[in-house]
């Protein structure tokens, strides 16, 4: 292992961590985790890709919260920050992950004034491209 992927360990864990966390349901959890990943980064790259997953956590714990707003904005500050990167990145079927919180965020938007009107969309899943189904 070299010297950069010594540093990168802990992030890294951190990281798989807040994503074992936010597939679980648990998404403040997961933002704890990310945040973590943030503070342990050494490729100031990857700080906001970190950041644009920690939102996405945000976004769903807020939804959980019955926040609608607050969530449908933290949704559209994760894909701003997730843009930017690979449709595979650090292992992450990322294309899909932000296709689903588009629609995620797209659907939230159509029942944002309409209380009861039809059930919150499912949290996506955070999945990895060499993940055995």
């Amino acid at each position: 292992m070299d010297r950069h992927e010594q540093a990168a360990a802990p992030a890294r864990q951190s990281f798989l961590k807040g994503v074992e966390l936010f597939n679980r349901g648990e998404f403040f959890e997961a933002h704890e985790a990310m945040e973590e990943a943030m503070d342990l980064t050494g490729d100031d790259r990857d700080w906001e890709f970190y950041l644009g997953l920690l939102r996405a956590s945000v976004a769903n714990h807020k939804l959980a919260q019955g926040e609608v707003s607050s969530a449908v904005l933290h949704l559209q500050a994760a894909l701003r920050y997730l843009a930017p990167f690979a449709d595979r990145h650090q292992g992450l079927k990322l294309r899909e992950f932000r296709y689903a919180l588009s629609a995620q965020s797209a659907r939230l938007t159509r029942v944002r004034g309409r209380p009861g009107s039809e059930p919150f969309p499912p949290a996506p899943r955070i999945e990895f491209y060499n993940q055995v189904s």
